[in-house]
């Protein structure tokens, strides 16, 4: 028996080593191509890495910068943790988030009530619209067998679209003074999240989405709802005859990483940009960014948190190493796709174990409310 124990217990820290060393590695690699372009660019690659790490974390301002970046980012990071976590290959935190913060600034604006109830409110409401909009892929899955990637997928451009439209036909604010910008009305300052700091941009939503990844990270690991969440990520037919409600644990995983995207994305506009700019979301990639911090975590949520800071650090650095060198700033999105695509081989890896089960009939059809995964982390 203690020789069992053992065995297991270096089974289990090598398998913990294994899961850090890829995201590790995936950096370190995206780090050495970096340097490669640095130098063909003519730059001293050591002072232009001092250079970003500067930019990102310098000191107090810089930091706030990349905190406050971060934010949305680890909301979405977040969306990515519940949904994978538990099975589903839901992407779709990306239209989750833009309808979640044009519903938040819409709420804000004509709501009546004094500032911290319209707070409330207009958090409220995009974690709702960001919930039901997540919870839509989940029916189309259930009903029809759609595949959570394309769905997700797609839906991400319908929800960019409706909002350009609206932003542009319905709420656009009429007193710009740049006639071309396309943009809802600046929010009054009662109903914009506040400073933590003087003058630093770090905003109460930081301390809000902290709190999320603790909640979350509790929800998965500690609670009845995680356990069978997870349970259902691991083995989906060992859940089922648990006796697990695969329906319901579907919805319930679709409602609860819609509303943290859509969450996500009313910070941003409470606390950073203090209204709806149309493509605001879809330019900056916080959804995607979120997702590489969870893949770079392995989808632990305190993990992604750390991850969604470093990659916040990496861009606001290679803005900065931009201004500052002859690098261009496209050299460290190069970076960022070099992380993304050496970490979407564990994705293709789990994907396909998944499909050829499904092919195969074992037990999976969207009809039992399967997904069929192996355990990820």
């Amino acid at each position: 028996m203690v020789k069992r124990r053992k065995t297991l217990e270096a089974g289990g820290v090598s398998k913990v080593l294994q899961s850090l060393l890829q995201p590790l590695g995936a950096v370190l690699i995206s780090l050495v191509l970096g340097a490669i372009i640095i130098a063909v660019s003519g730059e001293d690659v050591l002072n232009a890495y001092g250079i970003m790490l500067h930019g990102g974390f310098g000191n107090g301002n810089y930091l706030a910068a990349t905190i406050s970046r971060a934010t949305p980012i680890i909301m979405g990071g977040l969306a990515v943790c519940v949904a994978w976590k538990a099975g589903y290959e839901a992407m779709g935190g990306e239209g989750q988030m833009i309808l979640g913060a044009l519903a938040s600034a819409l709420v804000a604006l004509y709501v009546p009530g004094n500032g911290t109830v319209r707070i409330i409110l207009a958090i409220a409401a995009a974690m709702l619209v960001g919930a039901l909009y997540s919870a839509i892929s989940g029916w189309l899955y259930q009903r029809f067998g759609v595949n959570f990637i394309i769905s997700t997928l797609m839906m991400n451009y319908i929800a960019n679209n409706v909002a350009s439209y609206l932003t542009t036909y319905v709420v656009k604010d009429p007193e710009a003074l740049d006639l071309n910008s396309v943009q809802t009305a600046k929010l009054p300052e009662s109903v914009r999240l506040g400073k933590l700091a003087g003058g630093l941009p770090i905003h109460w939503g930081f301390v809000l989405a902290v709190l999320a990844v603790a909640a979350v990270f509790i929800v998965i690991n500690y609670t009845a709802f995680g356990y069978k969440a997870r349970m259902g990520g691991i083995n989906e037919r060992f859940a089922r005859y648990g006796g697990i409600n695969s329906k319901k644990m579907l919805f319930s995983i679709m409602l609860l990483s819609g509303a943290l995207a859509g969450m996500g994305g009313a910070f941003e506009v409470l606390g950073s940009k203090y209204r709806y700019i149309d493509q605001m979301i879809f330019t900056a990639g916080f959804a995607w960014s979120g997702m590489v911090a969870a893949l770079l975590a392995n989808f632990n949520p305190f993990g992604t948190m750390f991850a969604a800071i470093m990659l916040a650090g990496l861009s606001n650095g290679g803005s900065a190493m931009q201004r500052s060198t002859e690098v261009p700033v496209e050299a460290v999105s190069v970076i960022e796709g070099i992380i993304m695509l050496l970490m979407s081989v564990k994705l293709l890896s789990v994907l396909r174990v998944r499909f050829k089960k499904r092919k195969a009939g074992d037990g999976n059809s969207p009809q039992n409310g399967g997904t069929c995964v192996e355990e990820m982390v």
